[in-house]
């Protein structure tokens, strides 16, 4: 049983992290404080007393002596009990540390200069199915190719491109998504964020901390839904091409009712878009098709692709701006994908009037095509996903036009591979406009090949 607290009187410390301060309170300050005090003390009074009791001779010398070893003796003492006390604090508070990586439920890695994994948590040993956390420590080479680390499209990653590598370099990188082949054979895709930690000297960095999160289940549910959506735009597309057919033959044999005739067709080819790009989708998800390049002017491309969405472009108007002749070297059915998407979208989002310009310029060595609407523009705390799969920045908002939110997903996606890039510039109530660039076809080697 235990005694009743007296009232007002503080509680007892709970344990673990709660007891750390009293712990850790010796410090190297107090240590050498405390010795510096016992010795002084000794040597104030211990030859006082000496010499008020013994007289002087043969028996103070040898007394004397004595005392000095006394001193050492009772100083080594005090300074193993204070050592002992600090340790004991140091392991208490790496336990504490350890313990609370441990009940973290992704994996941690704690990387050291050189590349070498130092630590890692439970969570890293159970994701990897090794049997404990030893036969993970050691150079992260090792963990590359004992356990097949490879980017998400199969293709081996390189050392200096790892997180924990770059984060060495004082670099922070946020969820690069890897895949990990267990000590089981079964594969793991996880997302990896690593930070660096700066030694507080200033350096340079004394440690990389990487993250691990098992995105397993996220990516096979991923899948389930490209495959299903995949499913059902090949069941589309027949229905549709049926359709417009219908639709065309029955203009050509009604001239009086064109107009809402008109507006199916167009309907149809919106549908038959949103068809298609959830088929290169699926075509992306099995491994990116290769890519049929050809140079060819980029101007004319733009012209053509225009005149195609002017017949669908509704009540908004396209507007063209100059169009200098550039050559770039491209897969010309990729790039006009591109830019139906941009146009499409844009014309969307315009209101009923609205202008949509089209514009093509180049700089640096680089074809930069632009598209600008007079739309709603896009909220800034929505636009760093806009180029997420699936991703609609307007979804539920009295502005949402339906859609995917495939569009400016596969458009990047067909861009990056031409080794060029795309953007935007965006205010809410103002607008947008995107652009994307290719390189030009007389600064690039092959260009003639």
């Amino acid at each position: 049983m235990t005694a009743p607290r007296p009232e007002g009187s503080a509680p007892a410390p709970a344990a673990g992290f709660a007891a750390a301060p009293a712990s850790s309170a010796v410090t190297p300050l107090r240590i050498v404080a405390a010795y510096a005090t016992v010795g002084a003390m000794w040597i104030l009074f211990s030859d006082r007393v000496l010499e008020a009791l013994v007289p002087a001779g043969p028996l103070r010398d040898e007394l004397q002596t004595a005392k000095g070893w006394g001193y050492v003796l009772a100083t080594a003492a005090l300074l193993h009990v204070l050592i002992l006390r600090q340790q004991r604090a140091l392991r208490a508070v790496a336990a504490q540390v350890q313990a609370t990586l441990d009940s973290i439920g992704d994996g941690i890695l704690v990387v050291a200069p050189g590349a070498e994994i130092v630590d890692a948590n439970r969570a890293a040993v159970r994701m990897l199915g090794l049997p404990d956390k030893e036969a993970l420590l050691g150079p992260i080479v090792r963990l590359v190719s004992r356990f097949a680390m490879r980017s998400p499209d199969g293709s081996p990653l390189p050392v200096d491109g790892l997180a924990s590598v770059r984060a060495l370099s004082g670099e922070t990188v946020h969820r690069l998504p890897a895949i990990l082949r267990r000590a089981d054979g079964a594969d793991v895709h996880v997302e990896i964020t690593a930070a660096p930690v700066p030694d507080p000297s200033g350096q340079g960095v004394l440690l990389a901390v990487a993250v691990f999160r098992d995105v397993t289940e996220v990516r096979q549910l991923d899948e389930m839904r490209d495959e299903f959506l995949a499913t059902a735009a090949h069941e589309f597309k027949t229905p549709l091409a049926i359709i417009k057919a219908y639709g065309q033959l029955l203009q050509r044999r009604s001239p009086a009712d064109a107009g809402p005739l008109q507006a199916v067709d167009r309907q149809v080819d919106r549908l038959s878009r949103l068809v298609q790009q959830l088929l290169e989708v699926a075509r992306l998800r099995r491994g990116a098709p290769a890519l049929r390049l050809g140079a060819y002017d980029l101007a004319d491309q733009v012209r053509e692709v225009v005149e195609v969405m002017r017949r669908q472009a509704g009540g908004a108007r396209l507007v063209v701006g100059e169009l200098p002749a550039i050559p770039v070297r491209a897969d010309r059915s990729r790039i006009e994908q591109v830019l139906v998407s941009l146009l499409d979208n844009a014309l969307k989002f315009s209101p009923r009037g609205g202008d949509v310009t089209v514009g093509l310029a180049r700089a640096a060595g680089e074809a930069v095509v632009s598209v600008r609407d007079a739309g709603v523009g896009i909220a800034a705390e929505r636009q760093a996903r806009l180029f997420e799969r699936y991703y609609r920045a307007h979804a539920g908002d009295p502005e949402d036009r339906g859609g995917f939110g495939l569009g400016l997903d596969l458009a990047r996606a067909v861009v990056l591979r031409h080794g060029g890039r795309v953007w935007f510039e965006s205010r809410e109530g103002e607008g947008s406009t995107f652009f994307f660039s290719l390189p030009v076809a007389d600064e690039v080697a092959d260009a003639t090949a």
